[in-house]
């Protein structure tokens, strides 16, 4: 555990020097632990020691078999309609909304359970045909029709950037993802939340304007 947590602050040190590069306030920017594989103690641990804002899991069967209440869950993966049954009223955010029959289903059971579901859109940032999410410039239509679904709260965006390309192709992909998030962020309460950068990626996305990072490998391994 003792690993664990020098690489947690390991990773807060490294939003501070990204941060200040960018002339932004570490402060603002949140960690959510990308928990898949990992053990329930571990995380408890870890949730003791504080930190870190909430554990991201993205297969649910896995997340049933680990669920505590104590504890605050994001989910990250996509998401089959058939298992939204299993995240309402225990998640606190579905970061990978990216289609209207997905939020029929959300809403639907947010009504039954009688809560208001937070939701970020998942923007496919490279556009990758293997990969789920919105192009960036699906993204205000589909924000525009989700008004409707009143159990339903957007609070921003969600990208995960394709791996293995070059640092100025992957700059390009964070920036034109933070631009959106601030256009679309422009007279929208509580839009305020940007998900952006994994372990390989946290600090160009901290720079891009993220205030949401999911490190996994670095601070577990």
């Amino acid at each position: 555990m003792e690993k664990v947590i020098e690489n947690l602050e390991n990773i807060k040190s490294a939003i501070a020097r990204a941060a200040a590069r960018a002339g932004r306030d570490p402060a603002a920017i949140k960690i959510v632990g990308a928990s898949k594989f990992r053990e329930i103690g571990t995380l408890r641990e870890l949730w003791s020691y504080g930190g870190v804002e909430a554990f991201g899991e993205n297969r649910v069967q896995e997340f049933c078999s680990k669920y505590d209440e104590d504890l605050t869950w994001d989910f990250i993966g996509r998401l089959q309609t058939n298992k939204v049954k299993y995240l309402i009223g225990k998640v606190r955010l579905i970061q990978s909304l990216d289609r209207l029959a997905l939020a029929d289903e959300i809403e639907r059971l947010a009504i039954k359970h009688g809560v208001v579901q937070e939701c970020l859109i998942e923007i496919n940032s490279g556009e990758e045909a293997n990969k789920g999410g919105l192009i960036a410039e699906e993204a205000e239509v589909f924000l525009k029709s989700l008004e409707a679904y009143e159990h339903i709260k957007v609070r921003g965006l969600m990208a995960v950037a394709p791996q293995g390309i070059p640092e100025d192709e992957l700059r390009a992909c964070f920036s034109k993802v933070g631009e959106l998030f601030r256009e679309l962020g422009k007279n929208r309460e509580d839009f305020d939340i940007l998900s952006m950068g994994m372990s390989h990626d946290f600090e160009l996305a901290v720079e891009c304007g993220s205030t949401m990072i999911r490190p996994g490998r670095i601070l577990f391994d």
